[in-house]
């Protein structure tokens, strides 16, 4: 019987931490994964980032079909967010840099798009993203990566491949449990 209760532990154990999990193998590069399967733990949502003197690189996958995002924050709450949207629809993959402004706003197209090197694919029922952007753009609308800062990870209702909109998201959004501080000098 003690063996079983200790087994039980055990799984209840991964599965919350298969839940959402956070790890950084340095300062300059890290993952967050969520919706994971406790048995092959296999997650259906996974934002990571590498960082260097120049530059970071985030790359999004999720099972889904909607649009992905990705948001870099001084805090875990949604407003004032710098926020990068995308999606491959048809062989074409899309992504756009973003802010939100105010609460339960839709996040607005930025006049500078400081992304490069996207790259999507969608196969197997799984959507994957990836861009660069600089550590800091000098952009009012985006947030330096250096320093703290909290990544989110999130996954859309529809897309208009024609008009660019997006529907809210389908779940809130999923926020590193701690900010990530990078600094570049060091990556």
């Amino acid at each position: 019987m003690a063996k079983l209760a200790f087994i039980s532990v055990i799984s209840v154990s991964i599965l919350l931490l298969c839940l959402i999990k956070h790890s950084a193998t340095s300062s300059c590069n890290g993952k967050l994964t969520a919706d994971c399967n406790k048995m092959t733990r296999v997650c259906n949502q996974e934002l990571s980032w590498r960082a260097t003197k120049e530059e970071i690189e985030f790359t999004i996958t999720a099972k889904t079909d909607k649009w992905l995002g990705v948001g870099v924050s001084k805090d875990q709450l949604m407003p004032f967010t710098d926020t990068y949207v995308g999606w491959t629809a048809r062989g074409k993959t899309y992504l756009s840099d973003r802010y939100i402004g105010q609460y339960r706003t839709a996040p607005t197209l930025d006049s500078n798009q400081n992304v490069f090197n996207v790259n999507g694919s969608y196969a197997n029922g799984y959507s994957s993203l990836s861009f660069k952007r600089p550590i800091t753009t000098g952009d009012s609308n985006d947030i330096s990566v250096n320093g703290c800062r909290y990544f989110f990870l999130a996954i859309g209702g529809s897309f208009n491949e024609a008009t660019k909109q997006i529907d809210r998201h389908v779940s809130t959004p999923i926020a590193t449990p701690q900010a990530i501080c990078i600094d570049p000098s060091k990556c």
